[in-house]
């Protein structure tokens, strides 16, 4: 039997490890990109046998020197195991690159069209528009059972919904036809349709400018999260520098949850929280950036989004206990001082800053490090970042009591 046979032979015993890598992956693209406000299409595959034996048998032909075993063959493949995301607006695609950045181990990007690769047949339009990703599923983001899957090399294509669908006839009919070459007048048609997809794409993104502008009205409400997602992506874009703050969106659609839930979900609510925010370069993402500004020091607030937000770890009854206590003492704590920083600053409003409150030169420089140090620990518990040993949660918490009976008696007959 032949190198590429056996090759085969082989592969079609590890396809299932290939398509459940795929159906992996794109399970996780498709929640990052609906949370974060980006409609598309995700799916998966592994690659058809058929298919995989004429690509290796072509690209061994190309080949200086012939494939020596099957190690060779599977370096040289990068598309095993794909994934595809089809986006509605294709104005999309660099928002879409950088969750794809934060979420695979990236080990190398393709843009398309390539100047370097002259097309097989002469034409008018410019082809296949697109990125190409290929990279590795993160082992922390993968249970114990599936981290064997972070060794599939993935190939994620990403491309306008119209795109894709040009693309699958130009792929099938051109690259690899069933049924001999083409004719001229075949091509000619291909390329014309490929001129109506560019031109859909132009009118898309026109379509999508247009919603933003209409969304950026002070009169207009977010009816999904994906209106406000938009509306974030621009707000911000225009009014911040690109050094001043990382656009790394989060979880827009339990933002808009809760917006929604506090029947704050207009523009006219939220601008206000949104220019308030002193927005830092931590851990946070700007979802959670703003839910802080808008649940700070409110029991209430935090009950709220604590209900809503979903669960995606298992804490053990100590250790729930221990983040209760430790929420029940911060936010209490949180109230005053925003109300201290607020009475000797008023331009400060919302969550108090630190550094705002070292210039105010009112608290010693233990008692801010002790305030740094638990709203780190805030951070980390109220967002999932992390959650630390239930003995370090405790000890935290008895430091809180502490710091707020000490800050209460100094401030609160000199503040309202």
């Amino acid at each position: 039997m032949d190198l590429v046979s056996q090759f085969i032979n082989n592969y079609n015993k590890r396809i299932s490890f290939y398509e459940t890598a795929g159906r992996l992956a794109a399970a996780q693209l498709e929640s990052t990109l609906q949370s974060a406000g980006i409609r598309a299409m995700v799916i998966s595959r592994a690659k058809n046998p058929d298919r995989l034996r004429a690509k290796v048998i072509r690209r061994n032909a190309r080949r200086p020197t012939p494939y020596k075993n099957m190690k060779e063959i599977y370096d040289d493949i990068a598309d095993l195991s794909g994934v595809r995301v089809s986006l509605y607006f294709p104005g999309d695609r660099n928002k879409t690159g950088d969750l794809i950045g934060d979420l695979f181990e990236i080990e190398s990007i393709h843009h398309f069209p390539e100047q370097s690769n002259p097309p097989t047949y002469n034409r008018r339009f410019s082809g296949y528009w697109a990125t190409h990703y290929r990279g590795l599923l993160k082992e922390s983001s993968l249970t114990g059972s599936q981290q064997r899957y972070a060794t599939a090399h993935l190939e994620i294509q990403v491309a306008s919904l119209l795109m894709h669908a040009w693309s699958e006839v130009e792929h099938d009919l051109v690259y690899k036809p069933m049924q001999g070459n083409l004719s001229d007048d075949e091509l000619a048609i291909i390329d014309e349709l490929n001129g109506l997809v560019l031109t859909g794409e132009i009118a898309l993104e026109r379509l999508q400018s247009a919603g933003n502008k209409r969304i950026l009205s002070k009169k207009s409400s977010f009816d999904s999260q994906y209106d406000l997602a938009s509306y974030l992506y621009n707000y911000l874009s225009n009014n911040f520098r690109k050094e001043d703050v990382e656009l790394r969106m989060g979880n827009i659609e339990l933002l808009y949850k809760l917006i929604s839930h506090l029947e704050i979900n207009s523009v006219k609510a939220i601008e206000p929280i949104i220019r308030s925010v002193k927005f830092e370069k931590d851990k946070r993402n700007i979802s959670q950036q703003i839910i802080d500004q808008i649940i700070t020091g409110n029991a209430r607030y935090y009950e709220t989004y604590l209900e809503l937000r979903e669960e995606n770890h298992d804490n053990n009854e100590a250790a729930a206990e221990a983040i209760s206590a430790f929420l029940d003492i911060w936010v209490p704590l949180e109230s005053l001082l925003n109300r201290i920083a607020y009475q000797n600053s008023p331009k400060q409003r919302g969550a108090f800053n630190i550094n705002t409150l070292k210039r105010l030169n009112l608290l010693d420089q233990e008692c801010i490090r002790q305030i740094a140090s638990l709203r780190k620990l805030r951070n980390m518990l109220i967002h999932d970042i992390e959650i630390p040993d239930t003995e370090i949660i405790r000890k935290q918490t008895s430091k809180a009591q502490e710091l707020f009976h000490k800050l209460e008696s100094q401030f609160n007959r000199n503040i309202s």
